[in-house]
């Protein structure tokens, strides 16, 4: 449900308020965290400008500053269980270029997992049926 969180989180939604950093924040403060789902959200912070201290509209830009400041320690310190999910081509190009070595927060290589990303409400394994049952002839 956090990873799902982090899929859909948009700080730069002009809707958004401090309710989405106060729930991101909860997330991320849980012992059971995974490394994936807090690189995502805190690349999404970077993206709206949380790290410069510019939050956008509906954010104190102090709080914002201080939860990019926390969350970006908290990777660097390894303080995340190891990624279980693994993030969608898009959301990994995101933490990539946020995160990565010439992102605006830099942080050392992340281990994020190799696991194939599976689409939102898919059924492990089973797929829709392609042609109607035929009726049995007696």
């Amino acid at each position: 449900m956090w990873h799902e969180f982090a899929l859909g989180l948009d700080f730069a939604d002009p809707r958004a308020t401090i309710d989405l950093l106060i729930a991101a924040n909860a997330i991320t403060l849980r012992p059971d965290c995974d490394r994936a789902t807090a690189a995502l959200i805190l690349a999404k912070a970077a993206a709206a400008g949380f790290h410069r201290g510019e939050a956008p509209k509906g954010f104190d830009d102090t709080t914002a500053r201080a939860f990019a400041v926390r969350l970006t320690d908290a990777m660097v310190t390894g303080q995340f269980t190891a990624a279980r999910f693994a993030l969608p081509p898009e959301a990994l190009r995101l933490v990539i270029r946020q995160l990565g070595p010439r992102g605006p927060l830099p942080l050392p290589p992340l281990s994020l997992g190799h696991a194939p990303h599976r689409p939102r409400f898919a059924f492990a394994g089973w797929h829709p049926v392609r042609q109607p049952a035929r009726a049995r002839s007696a």
